[in-house]
């Protein structure tokens, strides 16, 4: 299907286009993205990790996204761990996909294509934009919007 508009005078012939936004933790990954390789590097579980974030959270009134990116560096300092941009995206290499998943994305496409559309995918997470960019998916997106970590001159976060 196409649509047709004029624009001076002239018609222009225009693909529809159709966005579809994603979750990623628990959505498109089976757990958490930090579970994957984050949280074992620091010697934690994840029942650990999270209950440290969800203390924080309700000792400090925070926003809860806001406590776990703290615990993630008061965690990796303690145990003296370096992170920097290039490390949560390694980090993505670790993260599993549902059954299917990583496959999604061609089909889909080929079909909107088959039906005269164009797809867009998106992904609109609370969790890492690094972690995210480091997967095998994350070259499907548009865009990622998701949490980033300020980093300083030397690529470390501050």
């Amino acid at each position: 299907m196409k649509v047709k508009y004029r624009m001076g005078g002239r018609k222009l012939n225009k693909v529809p286009i159709v966005a579809i936004m994603y979750d990623f933790d628990k959505t498109l990954c089976t757990k958490d993205m930090q579970e994957y390789a984050f949280i074992p590097a620091l010697g934690m579980t994840a029942e650990e990790f999270w209950k440290e974030a969800q203390e924080l959270t309700d000792r400090e009134e925070m926003d809860s996204i806001l406590a776990y990116m703290l615990k993630m560096v008061e965690k990796a300092k303690e145990k003296k761990i370096h992170i920097q941009r290039s490390t949560l995206q390694k980090m993505g290499e670790d993260v599993e996909f549902f059954e299917g998943v990583e496959s999604w994305f061609n089909r889909i496409n080929s079909y909107a294509r088959e039906i005269g559309i164009r797809v867009e995918h998106y992904i609109v997470s609370s969790g890492l934009k690094e972690i995210i960019e480091g997967t095998t998916i994350a070259k499907q997106f548009k865009k990622i919007y998701a949490c980033e970590f300020l980093y300083d001159y030397t690529g470390m976060i501050q």
